[in-house]
């Protein structure tokens, strides 16, 4: 079953990317689930994807974002119910994900080999996925990562559980930078990312989003920042 097919058969049923039109759609994929797909995975690309995916200096890098192109450009195809090939799927001046001429919204994220993917039929979307070995690393650049009431509210939890917040933060507030559009023209100190409610976009950027975390244990940690009301979620593996 070549990559495309074995896509399609991975996802809960052939509706679950009709979700994307009522909501937010999130796909989430572990690299070494789909081993020996990225020649398959790099024909499906653009040629100003596969010369992102090149530029990557580690093999592992160059692996994981080439799948992460392909199967963002396969959920696509399955939302808009056109070829991968003739997604029109591009990049703004910041680097972030558009769709020409769709009122659909997306959003990207890859990290050591874990793949977050996000479709909203309207608003806003933004989604961050991050490995949860990597709490290890948040205490050192806390009050680069957190509003000034959000030091003080962590302040008082011991480690381990402290590097942990401090790792479902930075998710969140990526997802919501992601939302706004802005990269990282806002630093993360400046603004708050409760989770929950509706939140105004950082940067003074038009627009509101709700944050949602996904928190799958040893694995990873994800967030998606998008309108309230319809997510689906799922991990696509293939089934055999």
């Amino acid at each position: 079953m070549d990559l495309q097919a074995a896509f399609i058969d991975a996802m809960p049923s052939p509706a679950w990317p009709l979700a994307a039109r009522r909501g937010i759609l999130v796909a989430f994929v572990a690299t070494d689930a789909w081993p020996a797909r990225v020649p398959e995975a790099m024909a499906l690309l653009s040629a100003e994807e596969r010369g992102r995916v090149q530029r990557k200096r580690r093999e592992h890098d160059r692996e994981t974002t080439a799948l992460a192109y392909a199967c963002h450009r396969l959920l696509l195809s399955q939302v808009l119910g056109c070829p991968p090939g003739e997604v029109p799927l591009g990049r703004d001046g910041l680097g972030c994900p558009t769709l020409h001429g769709e009122s659909i919204r997306t959003s990207l994220s890859h990290a050591d080999g874990l793949i977050a993917l996000a479709v909203a039929g309207s608003g806003p979307v933004g989604v961050d996925i991050e490995p949860a070995d990597r709490a290890a690393d948040m205490p050192e650049i806390a009050a680069r990562v957190c509003h000034p009431d959000e030091l003080d509210a962590l302040a008082g939890l011991p480690e381990p559980a402290r590097a942990r917040a401090l790792l479902s933060l930075w998710v969140r507030k990526e997802a919501l930078l992601k939302a706004a559009g802005i990269g990282m023209a806002v630093g993360m100190d400046a603004f708050r990312a409760p989770v929950g409610r509706m939140l105004a976009l950082p940067g003074g950027i038009a627009g509101a989003a709700m944050l949602r975390v996904f928190d799958d244990g040893d694995r990873c940690l994800a967030a998606v920042a998008g309108l309230p009301g319809g997510i689906a979620s799922a991990w696509l593996s293939p089934r055999s």
